[in-house]
């Protein structure tokens, strides 16, 4: 019964995620986004992702939660490490295939987020520490591990597509195919390192660098 249960809280946290998407495409918020609505977005980010995590790990495992969240002491630096350097690889790839294809998009959402965190440097912190550990607790803690368990290495592809998909409300190619590659990436690392901090700092770094670097060429 308790299995069933935690199924539900995550079909739950999945609707809400998608649908959220699905809405993006009717209703524009793009350019009227504020430093509010901004923190509110964070936080039901925390909410219907980190928080179901919990609950269905509970619920699922009944004991031992952390553990089978992979949130582990042992090997925590050396995951950290390489999650970093995984992402400095990783953008660096993404620059040089950016220069030699000539892609060029514009982004309104992403400009806009820009904005609002150039006037609040708090949130340059704030955005990559709260999405790194929502989504990577929820996508590769308790998505990938699941699937892995049936499917094996595959499980890595098949939640990076899941991935990329949120990520449709940016209504972008680059921001449909660069969280597929980098989901690839991350699943990796959650893969070979079974430590949940691997991926979540290759997640914070790269969040935190495209906000950096953004506020640099603004």
């Amino acid at each position: 019964m308790k299995k069933i249960i935690a199924y539900l809280v995550l079909f739950f946290a999945l609707a809400m995620i998608y649908s959220s998407v699905v809405l993006s495409f009717f209703v524009n918020l793009d350019v009227e986004i504020s430093y509010y609505a901004l923190v509110s977005g964070l936080i039901l980010n925390f909410l219907i992702m980190f928080i179901p995590s919990i609950v269905f790990a509970y619920l699922y495992y009944n004991e031992n939660i952390m553990e089978n969240l992979y949130f582990r002491r042992e090997g925590a630096i050396k995951s950290i490490f390489f999650g970093f350097l995984a992402t400095l690889i990783f953008i660096f790839m993404q620059g040089i295939l950016l220069i030699v294809l000539g892609y060029e998009e514009s982004n309104p959402l992403a400009e806009r987020i820009v904005e609002i965190v150039k006037g609040n440097l708090f949130l340059l912190f704030l955005i990559p520490v709260i999405s790194s550990i929502s989504e990577e607790t929820f996508y590769r803690g308790i998505i990938q591990n699941l699937l892995q368990k049936k499917i094996g290495v595959y499980s890595i592809f098949i939640t990076s597509i899941i991935f990329a998909i949120a990520h449709l409300e940016y209504k972008t190619i680059f921001q449909f195919l660069m969280p597929f590659l980098f989901g690839i990436l991350l699943g990796f690392l959650m893969y070979k390192f079974k430590n949940i901090f691997a991926p979540i700092s290759a997640h914070f770094f790269y969040n935190f660098l495209s906000l950096f670097f953004g506020l640099l060429y603004r």
